[in-house]
């Protein structure tokens, strides 16, 4: 019993194996914010965000489109 006991209390002392589990834990937490990141970006912000980019990009080509035509190039350099 005497044995059993001493192997136990070396168990509980031995800290070799718990950096290991800290950079488990860690690694998980990085992984959950980083999935919970890509969730919060992807349900909601994408879709409005490119349509609205799309459209601003279409009002200032119709703008320049517009602005060429009134506009004639010089005839004499």
């Amino acid at each position: 019993m005497n044995f059993i006991v001493k192997k136990l209390r070396g168990l509980v002392r031995d800290e070799s194996g718990a950096v290991t589990v800290d950079w488990v834990a860690l690694t998980a937490g990085i992984l959950l914010l980083g999935i919970a990141v890509v969730y919060a970006i992807f349900s909601n912000g994408v879709a409005p965000l490119t349509q609205a980019i799309s459209s601003t990009l279409s009002s200032q080509s119709d703008n320049l489109t517009s602005l060429g035509s009134q506009l004639s190039a010089p005839t004499n350099f």
